[in-house]
Formats: structure tokens, C-alpha cells, sequence
């Protein structure tokens, strides 16, 4: 498939690759995991060559559902489940957040959410608008989290490059 999408919910307007289940109004994190089709968890298992030698330094990220390897990665990889990347987005943005697309891509080996926050805000002065959170992980080599950025007026801002005095709730 050209989009790479393996599974996926969508609020409202049809994305343009047509794929994933559509949804009319943004469901909280529970029940998005399970629309998403992200109610799976990531083992990381021991790697062995042919003749059973321990590759030392390396471990298989291996989904538990269907047992696909999402990639191998080093020993200081540290999973994020992806109910734990929900539960991160609800303690960062607080009560009332809800989801707009989540899923995954690439056979599993990367996943998403996109977050909208629930106040409109304004950054360094600009007019207020809706706000989202995007989070993505890959789970196939050393890049835990990719990327968490925020969206506000169809501009993106990565998170650290935000800081509470240029960040404020609009009134």
C-alpha cells in the first residue's frame, strides 16, 4: 500500500489514502487504543545466530499478538508500550484530551496519535487557535520516540523548542 498504513482510526473526513475505520466524534485514550488497533504490547527477546550464540548488545522488538518482529535494537532501548504513550499524552495535556487519527504504519514498526488539546492556545502572540499533539514512535532501530511535536494554525513546533513563557491558554 502506498500509504504503509497497517491499522488506524480516523475522526470525521476520510483520509486522502482512503485506508483505516472512521469514527464521528474523537474517543478518549481507551477507547482510541482499541480503534487504532494498537491494543498490543512490544517483548524484547534475546537474538541468536544460527548455532545459537548470543549476539550480545542486541534484542528483537517482537509484537506479542501475532509474534512479527518490529526490529532489533540495542540493549539500551527502552520500550514504550502504547498504552503507555496514551497515558503520557493524558498526563501532559490533562483532563479532556482527545484523539483524532492513531495507528500504525510500516507493518507495525511505527505508530502515532494525534492529540487534540483541550483549550485553544496562543504561541508568542499569534491569534488562538485549536492545538494538537502529535506523538510517534519506532520500534525497529535505536530512535525510541521520533518525534512529539505541536501543532497550532497548521504550524508545527517541535516541544522543546516551546517553553511556558511562549506558550499560553487563550482566555
Amino acid at each position: 500500500m502506498a500509504a504503509n498504513v497497517e491499522s488506524m482510526f480516523y475522526v470525521r473526513e476520510t483520509p486522502w489514502h482512503g485506508l483505516g475505520t472512521k469514527v464521528l466524534e474523537a474517543p478518549a485514550s481507551k477507547d482510541a487504543l482499541q480503534l487504532a488497533g494498537l491494543n498490543w504490547r512490544v517483548l524484547q527477546e534475546p537474538i541468536y545466530t544460527a548455532t545459537e550464540e548470543l549476539i550480545d548488545g542486541y534484542r528483537a522488538n517482537v509484537r506479542d499478538s501475532d509474534r512479527k518482529v518490529l526490529g532489533v535494537v540495542t540493549d539500551r532501548y527502552r520500550v514504550i508500550q502504547n498504552d503507555e504513550a496514551f497515558a503520557f499524552t493524558d498526563g501532559l495535556l490533562g483532563e479532556g484530551v482527545k484523539y483524532e487519527t492513531a495507528g500504525s504504519l510500516q507493518g507495525g514498526r511505527k505508530v502515532w496519535l494525534l492529540a487534540h488539546m483541550p483549550h485553544e492556545y496562543i504561541i508568542s502572540g499569534s491569534v488562538p487557535g485549536s492545538c494538537f499533539l502529535i506523538f510517534d514512535a519506532f520500534f525497529a532501530n535505536s530512535s525510541l520516540i521520533s518525534d512529539i511535536s505541536y501543532l497550532h494554525n497548521c504550524r508545527t513546533f517541535p516541544l522543546q523548542h516551546l517553553s511556558y513563557t511562549s506558550l499560553g491558554r487563550a482566555h
